[in-house]
């Protein structure tokens, strides 16, 4: 069978880039050293957006001059900003929304999610992409949770890096923007493409079986981790030379179910780590609860790393914390102190932490000290030279 360019590169006998050819890949014969802003640390109020169209007012924002904060976690959609052709971008919402939170002294960090928020425009448009129909049910509505690409199918996989390159080229200079959270890899924004077991399996077969009339499915894996391997790192790659000064932010979560998801999110991590030292860092979307007593981090890290609480403190302490609960549940303020305890003691350097903890007049003690430990996190040990390799 026919291979693409893009394929040879990826070299699926073996399942990941080659040495010579990353190398080649990456650097294009080339190398040159770049300063990093500083890394994300502290209290980040994550923005509710269910639709991810981006459209917050800021300047209506309860903490926006709180001292406790440090900024705001933006999600938005590919769809919110593409909503109709490759060519043309609507970036209104977070221009709004990075002005007002630099006005104010904070940082923003940006999410982008492709997969279930992709236009549909890239299903229509030459080169057209698979339109995959998820089987995985919402239980609300008794249908499929949506639609997504194949990650390896290079036509999206073009269509997906020419946006991110713009969205780099728009704002990786300014100085409120603190991280990325990398998207792309489908779902939402995490590393994750599939839930459950029906899915992954039906995604395997289209690895080892492409199916004909797409022109960027034209090569026959000989498995799932040597289709999504390297395109994950290709990924990856496209971010670290559209950011080269913002940290980018990798959220953990095993690929599809199983044994093969887990190693893929522990190598595919790994590897970006390695490859964009303190660049480069990993976050989890679902940070628990803990009672005391809280350890300090047994090492602190060099490269940007984060946690977000996984619901309100305030709201639902009883699933906040880590089973078996405390009992009886602490009052508010402590469920949230023994979450931000928690992050701290697995060497955090910022959370994102829900709006209503935030309002809190009770929290506001809470989030001082820990804002303070999360930036002694981030503090130290300091990068040696704030240098590193950037792909071209």
């Amino acid at each position: 069978m026919k291979r693409s360019a893009l394929s040879k590169i990826f070299c699926p006998r073996r399942g990941r880039l080659q040495g010579a050819a990353l190398l080649a890949f990456c650097c294009a014969g080339s190398l040159y050293a770049t300063t990093l802003k500083p890394q994300p640390s502290g209290i980040y109020d994550l923005l509710n957006d269910p639709a991810h169209t981006g459209a917050v007012d800021l300047s209506l924002n309860p903490v926006i001059d709180n001292p406790n904060v440090d900024g705001y976690r933006l999600r938005i959609s590919w769809a919110a900003i593409q909503p109709d052709n490759g060519d043309v971008y609507d970036w209104e919402n977070i221009d709004a929304a990075i002005a007002v939170a630099a006005a104010h002294g904070k940082k923003l960090c940006i999410s982008i999610a492709a997969g279930l928020w992709s236009p549909d425009w890239i299903y229509t448009t030459d080169p057209v992409v698979y339109k995959y129909v998820m089987q995985e049910i919402d239980p609300d509505t008794g249908l499929s949770i949506g639609n997504q690409p194949l990650p390896w199918d290079t036509a999206y996989l073009a269509k997906w890096n020419k946006f991110v390159a713009a969205f780099g080229a728009r704002y990786d200079s300014n100085p409120a923007l603190s991280y990325v959270v990398l998207g792309g890899f489908m779902e939402q924004f995490n590393l994750y493409l599939a839930g459950t077991d029906e899915d992954a399996n039906a995604m395997t077969d289209l690895a080892e079986n492409p199916p004909p009339g797409y022109p960027g499915l034209v090569t026959s894996y000989p498995d799932f981790s040597s289709a999504y391997t390297p395109v994950a790192e290709s990924i990856i790659t496209t971010y670290a030379s559209s950011f080269p000064t913002t940290s980018l932010l990798l959220t953990l979560t095993p690929v599809i179910p199983g044994p093969i998801g887990q190693s893929l999110q522990n190598s595919i991590s790994n590897w970006a780590k390695a490859t964009f030292p303190d660049h480069l860092g990993t976050m989890v979307s679902a940070l628990y609860a803990v009672p005391p007593p809280h350890a300090p981090p047994p090492a602190l890290v060099t490269f940007p790393k984060g946690f977000q609480l996984v619901c309100r403190a305030i709201d639902d302490p009883a699933r906040l914390y880590q089973d078996p609960d405390p009992v009886p549940l602490p009052e508010t303020p402590i469920p949230l102190q023994d979450a931000l305890e928690h992050g701290v003691s697995l060497a955090a350097k910022y959370i994102e932490v829900y709006e209503g903890d935030l309002t809190d007049a009770s929290s506001q003690s809470v989030l001082a000290a820990e804002r303070a430990k999360l930036q002694f996190n981030a503090g130290a040990p300091a990068a040696p030279t704030g240098l590193h390799i950037l792909p071209l």
